[in-house]
């Protein structure tokens, strides 16, 4: 009975699959989490077996599962970071990167090239050179460890760094060389590395999966500055040596930070994300209009217009926001003024039971009285 249970969760997840867009972002649907997470289910398939059932990957992808199953860990590791770093970033907005709750969503989103994909393609790609790099210097991959080379700093970039004593320091730029003391040292977090799987794993499904020039050139811009963003936010963490905390010496390495941190950078290039078009004589991408700003590596690029995201468009990749909740301030993220597109909302009031007015009295208890609290939560009609 077990393995009848099993096999029909197989069934529905591979189903599922071939309904949306063969893409790697397969892996964050509801379906792909239910049957991985079964222990069961991984054993009723070998892990052969199992990576050539994820026929949504490329070959090299599925090549990937079978031969390094703790890197693909990662992989699809840095696709859950990247899902909730997106709803996080979105969470007040139309579009809150519903999308992996929507397999048939899914599908329509990532064939149309707008600035909510270009942010996905962005933010996905840096959080598997993000994941991989951490990895690396935390001990879980046997093909990389601490990143030992010693890059040279600019004087003319400053460079973001944390201390690891309570000395106060403030943002300054090294060379390697300073008169401060500084020496490389610790465990630098391996960028490289994970620059090389983010790209080996994404950027070569563009050579099978994406027949049209401008669609390839797009993807590949927008995977490229997802990974810009991830080294442009590396930061100095150093720790001080010397008699009663005089550091005299200060050995530093380079560390990646918080996820959030890349996803707010990444957030603020998709509000300006440029609308391009294919030149084909030049063979290269340019500012669809001559008024549109012009873009370098680091910013995000797309082909179509945004949907309103107002009404439920499957067609458009839109989910709507009726049922949305929402709040009563003006034109704000979040507020019902924004949110509900001017259908107006409904309240639903409702009470609880708490305590409040809590006090000590000794020797030791805590007394409280119960009270009734009302509530207020207003959805977008």
């Amino acid at each position: 009975m077990r393995l009848l249970h099993y096999q029909q969760l197989a069934f529905i997840f591979i189903t599922t699959i071939k309904i949306t867009s063969a893409f790697w972002w397969s892996l964050g649907l509801p379906s792909f989490q239910l049957w991985s997470s079964q222990s069961a289910a991984n054993q009723l398939l070998e892990k052969n077996q199992f990576c050539s059932s994820l026929k949504f990957l490329t070959l090299d992808q599925r090549s990937l599962c079978q031969t390094n199953p703790k890197i693909f860990s990662i992989i699809h590791r840095s696709l859950r970071l990247a899902i909730d770093e997106c709803q996080y970033q979105f969470r007040n907005q139309r579009w809150n990167c519903s999308l992996f709750n929507q397999p048939e969503i899914l599908g329509k989103l990532i064939l149309r090239k707008t600035p909510e994909t270009a942010f996905m393609y962005a933010l996905t790609s840096a959080a598997v050179m993000h994941n991989i790099a951490k990895a690396c210097s935390k001990g879980e991959l046997h093909e990389c460890g601490c990143d030992k080379s010693q890059p040279k700093v600019s004087t003319d970039a400053m460079v973001k760094y944390q201390s690891t004593t309570t000395k106060p320091l403030t943002n300054v730029a090294f060379s390697p060389m300073s008169s401060d003391g500084f020496e490389w040292g610790g465990c630098s977090d391996d960028l490289k590395f994970g620059r090389n799987i983010s790209v080996s794993f994404i950027d070569r499904q563009e050579l099978f999966m994406t027949p049209r020039r401008i669609v390839s050139l797009v993807n590949l811009h927008n995977n490229e500055a997802g990974r810009q963003s991830v080294e442009r936010n590396v930061q100095l963490t150093c720790k001080c040596h010397g008699v009663s905390g005089s550091c005299t010496l200060r050995v530093c390495w380079r560390t990646l930070p918080d996820f959030r941190i890349i996803g707010s950078e990444l957030r603020t290039k998709y509000a300006s994300a440029t609308q391009v078009r294919f030149n084909r004589a030049m063979n290269i991408l340019k500012p669809r209009k001559n008024s549109q700003k012009l873009f370098n590596t680091t910013d995000l690029i797309h082909i179509h217009m945004s949907p309103s995201f107002c009404e439920k468009n499957l067609q458009l990749g839109s989910l709507g926001t009726t049922g949305r909740e929402c709040n009563l301030t003006i034109n704000e993220p979040g507020s019902c003024s924004v949110l509900c597109c001017d259908r107006g909302y409904e309240t639903i009031i409702s009470t609880i039971e708490e305590d409040c007015d809590c006090q000590f009295h000794w020797c030791c208890e805590v007394r409280c009285k119960r009270c009734v609290k009302r509530i207020e939560r207003h959805f977008c009609k």
